[in-house]
């Protein structure tokens, strides 16, 4: 539940439903403490394949109720991008972040659809093409991250109170 050492965290909610953007703001804004710095956030509004906005089969529902598998019913979208977009820049105010000193806000907003697969490759590549640089200059920054166990001599044995 916290994103201590983490590059980048993806917080995600319903673009059919107002309240779970609220949730996650609620939520989440006190969980930013434990994020390093140089972590990146990325908003993503997923289930677009259930909005009447949303991608789909040319813009059809899909026919009728009952043919060809029954199409989800559209839901009206409640939250837009310039809500996530708002949110985003929230976390940065909160993280006492420079907008210039980030990535833009509209790069790190995305509407997806797991069901489809909607987005879903751009948000990683986006997030990937970002984080693998950070971390080559972290790992170029710091101590090595291995540890030399040839080198070092076993914990002498102890005997146990319980079972000796």
């Amino acid at each position: 539940m916290y994103c201590r050492g983490a590059a980048a965290v993806i917080l995600t909610y319903d673009v059919n439903h107002a309240q779970s953007l609220l949730e996650l703001e609620d939520r989440f804004l006190g969980l930013t403490d434990t994020a390093s710095a140089d972590c990146l956030f990325a908003i993503v509004g997923n289930k677009v394949d259930l909005s009447e906005e949303g991608p789909g089969e040319g813009g059809q529902e899909g026919g009728p109720a009952g043919v060809g598998g029954g199409a989800a019913p559209r839901l009206p979208k409640q939250v837009q991008p310039e809500d996530a977009v708002a949110f985003y820049k929230k976390i940065l105010k909160y993280k006492m972040l420079d907008e210039k000193d980030v990535p833009a806000a509209e790069q790190m907003c995305f509407e997806t659809s797991a069901k489809t697969g909607h987005n879903v490759d751009l948000l990683f590549e986006t997030l990937f093409d970002m984080v693998v640089p950070v971390i080559l200059q972290q790992r170029a920054q710091g101590p090595p991250q291995t540890v030399d166990i040839a080198s070092s001599r076993p914990p002498a044995r102890t005997r146990s109170g319980c079972c000796a």
